[in-house]
């Protein structure tokens, strides 16, 4: 039992970990900006739009407002990797690429 929480609570710690935000930044003409990043197993490019989405909302809702995005940039970021897999008879070993992402929304807060 103790080791299934522990195994549940590491992937969680990892799952969670793999995202990040600049946080909301505030523009010179009244425009807020956001950054996120998300690594494939968070959805990559579509998962940092989103997150970055869900912040922007919720700090409009602050304000009792909501976002309004003026401007969306997104980039996919490939990350290399290798594996090797050990069987019967002997190794095989391979390489792969998977694809995070990175996004930065620009928006407004609008009641």
């Amino acid at each position: 039992m103790n080791k299934l929480v522990i195994t549940l609570a590491s992937a969680s710690i990892f799952v969670v970990g793999c995202a990040s935000t600049s946080g909301v930044m505030e523009m010179a003409d009244g425009s807020y900006i956001i950054s996120a990043k998300a690594a494939p197993i968070r959805g990559g490019t579509s998962g940092a739009n989103s997150i970055a989405f869900e912040e922007a909302q919720k700090f409009c809702a602050t304000a009792n407002g909501r976002a309004v995005i003026v401007n969306q940039q997104e980039r996919d970021v490939y990350q290399g990797g290798s594996t090797a897999v050990v069987n019967q008879s002997g190794g095989f070993g391979s390489g792969g690429f998977a694809a995070g992402g990175a996004a930065s929304i620009r928006f407004r807060c609008v009641k």
